[in-house]
């Protein structure tokens, strides 16, 4: 192992540079009409969100678009106002903090954005553009910041007469490069890369990578890394967070969370890594549905609406956790179904609410009546083929049917949901789990019910 590695990890294990507790931030609909139709006005956009992060370490945050990892990186750097929650950096709560105070912290607190070209002014020179943070902080004189910037430029693996040239004459990954530069200019402790690499070719995508990896090993940088792309992540990442719908669903270290995923939605994403075999690119599962609206997101799990692995309602699992009004513990004990019977009806479930079946010919917007045993027929064939279960899950099935025979879409779907999925504990509890790692030392955090146990 090279001293620069050794130093490095000597410097990972040290002081805490950044605790997050408990971050929310809610924005305000522009429009009434989404209140009226929700019931609220309100927009989930992260939602009591915790980690921590070592002075040294990366820490990459995953997870799909619009699932709210800019707005929480932005929340932490105090670009946007919290609604709640604790941000200590270096020991000093940024929540409470005044602006004047906030100033001198943010030297130590710099951000690369997504893209190169939008980022960086085209009427300034690239000289300028480097020299703007050290100017806005009163650091050095004119000709030291002339001096500290040609230096920057050549430490991003750029030629010092790049100074005086403009953005334009720069290819993508070169104007990543100049943003690194500037990012650096104040020498910070943290620099937050919002999809640092995502608009460049690969190729250039392994140098601006390998450009961050030398820098954080000479300087001791601290990296809080947003990225969609999972090769990327597990070449620059120590730690990895995995965000759904506002909320992080699962945190472990690199190896632990490829090695040794827990949550179903992590499984989902490792899933979707494009691999160089088609024939394994087959076997993969894919996830069905749309993301659920963060004005009204799910209760308990936020990813249950399209979890493949919903545990299926039994009041075993619900003991000392509050029912619906539509659910008793004694209609839950009649939920006695094997594997298949539940998933069949799982997937009747999410059939009916996603439409994405028909019942008479000419369609599933045609809301025209069939005779029963049509309805029936189909539903058997389209998802259970003798395997319904009985009790009282084949008698909502059957109500359901009966409803969809009438052309009651939405009433079967709300009939179904009701009895199937918002009892189970999956819907009714909040999952917060810390299970064993196997291929780490630290902690490995779950938001998934399968692990209660």
């Amino acid at each position: 192992m090279s001293s620069a590695l050794e130093a490095r990890e000597e410097v990972v294990s040290g002081e805490m540079l950044l605790e997050v507790e408990g971050l929310t931030k809610y924005f305000k609909s522009d429009t009434g009409l989404l209140s009226g139709l929700f019931g609220s006005d309100l927009v989930e956009a992260v939602d009591d969100v915790s980690f921590d992060l070592q002075k040294g370490e990366t820490l990459a945050l995953v997870g799909e678009s619009g699932c709210g990892k800019s707005t929480l990186a932005r929340t932490i750097l105090q670009l946007i106002e919290p609604t709640a929650g604790s941000v200590r950096f270096k020991g000093v709560e940024l929540t409470e903090s005044s602006n004047r105070k906030l100033r001198p912290l943010r030297r130590d607190m710099q951000m690369i954005f997504q893209d190169p070209q939008s980022s960086l002014n085209p009427r300034m020179k690239v000289g300028r553009i480097v020299e703007e943070p050290m100017k806005a902080h009163d650091m050095y004189d004119a000709a030291k910041r002339r001096e500290r910037a040609r230096d920057l430029l050549e430490r991003v693996e750029l030629e010092r007469g790049y100074y005086n040239r403009y953005p334009h004459e720069f290819s993508g990954g070169q104007r990543q490069r100049i943003n690194l530069a500037r990012a650096m200019a104040t020498d910070p402790d943290l620099i937050v890369c919002d999809e640092p690499v995502s608009a460049l070719d690969v190729s250039v995508q392994a140098q601006v990578l390998n450009t961050m990896r030398e820098l954080q090993e000479e300087f001791g940088l601290t990296y809080l890394v947003i990225s969609h792309d999972l090769s990327v992540v597990r070449y620059i990442a120590d730690r990895v967070a995995v965000m759904y719908l506002g909320h992080i669903v699962e945190l472990a270290e690199k190896e632990e969370l490829f090695e040794n995923p827990k949550h179903p939605y992590t499984e989902a994403l490792l899933g979707a890594i494009p691999v160089p075999d088609p024939r394994e690119a087959n076997a993969r599962g894919t996830l069905e549905g749309d993301v659920p609206s963060p004005i009204d997101p799910p209760s308990g799990c936020r990813f249950r609406t399209r979890c493949p692995k919903l545990i299926r309602p039994g009041s075993a699992d619900l003991e000392g956790i509050e029912l619906p009004e539509e659910a008793s513990e004694a209609a839950l004990s009649e939920y006695e179904m094997s594997e298949a019977e539940w998933e069949n009806t799982l997937a009747f479930t999410r059939g009916v609410r996603r439409r994405s079946f028909t019942i008479q010919e000419g369609g599933i917007d045609q809301e025209e009546s069939v005779p029963l045993s049509e309805a029936e027929a189909v539903v058997d064939r389209e998802f259970f083929e003798g395997t319904r279960p009985g009790g009282e899950p084949d008698r909502v099935i059957d109500e359901a049917t009966a409803m969809l025979a009438e052309g009651q879409w939405q009433e079967a779907a709300e009939r179904l949901r009701r009895t199937f999925e918002e009892t189970s504990i999956c819907a009714l509890d909040r999952p917060h789990y810390t299970v064993e790692s196997v291929y780490g030392t630290g902690e490995h955090f779950t938001a998934c019910h399968l692990h209660r146990e």
